[in-house]
Parts: structure tokens; sequence; C-alpha cells
């Protein structure tokens, strides 16, 4: 239970996604640093890890669209989380090719990035575990609105069957 009134609380941005955008702002920032990532290397290592840190934004924002009132909007909510869960894992492997090439590399720098993407990944999977359906709807009412979806998806099911 909160204690603060529920008048009184104001919407804040989540965690996970301010640290999305950091994210993305450092890899930006290293990939077009020339004593990180070398102009013969720009194309293939920094393009794809800049391209990475924006999908990272990309689904967390996808993600927090879909609010948790109905089971799709769970689903789809846990789907983006975990897309997002999987560029962070990217992000990672990326740094660790820069590491491996044998590029000078700032070690302070990314380990900052390092921690900064673990930080993200605890951030994503505990927003993953806690997006449950959401509510005060009556269970007999929550009933029927899943076999009205079940009855559009399978009306669009057959309007698919019948076209192909």
């Amino acid at each position: 239970m909160s204690s603060v009134y529920k008048r009184n609380r104001s919407a804040s941005e989540p965690d996970f996604y301010t640290n999305a955008i950091s994210i993305r702002v450092e890899v930006t920032k290293i990939a077009c640093s020339e004593s990180v990532v070398p102009k013969k290397y720009r194309l293939i290592l920094g393009v794809p890890m800049v391209q990475t840190a924006k999908d990272l934004v990309d689904d967390v924002v996808r993600a927090d669209s879909f609010y948790p009132n109905t089971a799709h909007g769970v689903l789809w909510r846990k789907h983006y989380l975990t897309l997002a869960i999987a560029d962070c894992h990217r992000l990672e492997q990326d740094v660790q090719t820069i590491r491996d090439i044998g590029l000078p590399v700032n070690l302070n720098r990314m380990s900052d990035l390092a921690d900064m993407i673990d930080r993200e990944i605890g951030l994503l999977k505990g927003s993953r575990k806690s997006a449950r359906l959401t509510g005060s709807a009556p269970i007999g009412e929550r009933i029927e609105r899943a076999r009205a979806d079940i009855a559009e998806l399978e009306e669009l099911a057959a309007d698919m069957a019948g076209t192909m």
C-alpha cells in the first residue's frame, strides 16, 4: 500500500525508460568516438550498436504503450519487455566484440556502459515479472470479454483462411 494519497500521486517516468535513454546516449557517444571505434570499424561495429540502442528505447516505449487492463495488453507488454532485454544482451555482445578485436578502449567508459546495461536488464526483468492484469472488473465480466476476444480472433482467422 502506498502512503501517498491517490489524489497526490503524480505520474513519473519509469526507471527503465530513463536508463534506456541514457544507454542510447552513451552508446552513440562511444560509437562516434574515434578513440573507441576507429573509422574503418565504424560501419561494421558502431552503426549496429547505435541501432540496437535505438531498438532498446523503441521496445521500452512500445511496452509502455500497452496498458495491462486486458490479457492482450499484458501479453504485448511482456513481449516488448522481453525484446528490450534481448536488445540489452545484443549490446553486451557488441561491447564484448569491441574488446575482443583489440581496439584501444577506455575500460572505465565501457565499464560504466556495462553497469548501465546490467541495471537495465534488472529493471526490465522486474517490470516484466510485475506486469499483471489490472482493473476492477468482476471475474464474470472478464470472462465475457475474453470470450468476445476469442470470437473476434476466430473470425479473423476464418477471414485469413478464406483469402489464402
